[in-house]
């Protein structure tokens, strides 16, 4: 006697051992209306290799029953969608992975380069001075460094004025920044409130049609070229 076959597709896959859920669409055809209608079941079915995979289109048919839900097994595997997504999935995982350990590596290496460019030849000049001071030396580098600062001799004290000098000079950087940033947000904000003004802006810039932009997205694309200019 043939056994009972449908064709269905994996729903479901990995919460019982050996077992995938299988949801089967049949025609039945309603009186009522006098019309076929398709109806859904899921069925539990037999997976005993393990192989298939949720989005899988699978063939089964009727065995022996296996426990009290389980009457079905996986006779074949029509088409292995199921198995292309998860070999993807992985497969993107790894290549997400990889661009974020890239990704990282390329900002500790900003990150150090700007260090190493941040790190003021006065600093390093003090170190120097320190050194020597530490050790009662004189040499060759701390008479360029006596040049430059125009300094007749090293103490304690001159590397606290020289501290003071970095610290100055940050402080300028500070407001230079803090400036520029004021100069910015004034900018935008007088281009905001002249939306004629604000378009012609953003054409001069390359903007095919501002007139047509959000405005959110204006104001984004206003700040971005204010600060170019700047």
């Amino acid at each position: 006697m043939a056994r009972q076959n449908f064709l269905g597709l994996v729903v479901s896959q990995g919460r019982m051992q050996k077992t995938v859920k299988v949801r089967v669409e049949t025609k039945v055809f309603n009186r009522r209306i006098n019309k076929e209608l398709f109806r859904r079941k899921d069925y539990l079915v037999h997976d005993e290799g393990q192989i298939s995979r949720e989005g899988d289109l699978v063939r089964i048919e009727a065995t022996r029953p296996l426990s009290k839900r389980k009457f079905f097994s996986i006779a074949e595997i029509i088409k292995n969608k199921g198995q292309q997504f998860a070999l993807y999935e992985s497969q993107a995982k790894k290549q997400v992975a990889q661009e974020e350990d890239q990704k990282t590596k390329e900002f500790l290496q900003r990150r150090s380069e700007r260090k190493g460019t941040s790190d003021s030849v006065l600093l390093r000049d003090i170190r120097v001075i320190q050194d020597a001071l530490s050790r009662g030396e004189s040499s060759q580098e701390l008479k360029e460094i006596k040049a430059r600062y125009e300094i007749e001799d090293f103490t304690p004290e001159t590397v606290k004025q020289l501290l003071q000098l970095d610290v100055m000079k940050l402080e300028g950087q500070l407001e230079a920044q803090s400036s520029r940033i004021d100069n910015v947000q004034m900018r935008v904000q007088q281009l905001l409130d002249d939306e004629a003004s604000a378009n012609e802006f953003l054409k001069s810039h390359g903007v095919a049609d501002p007139v047509a932009l959000k405005k959110n997205i204006k104001k984004n694309m206003l700040r971005k070229h204010v600060l170019q200019d700047l």
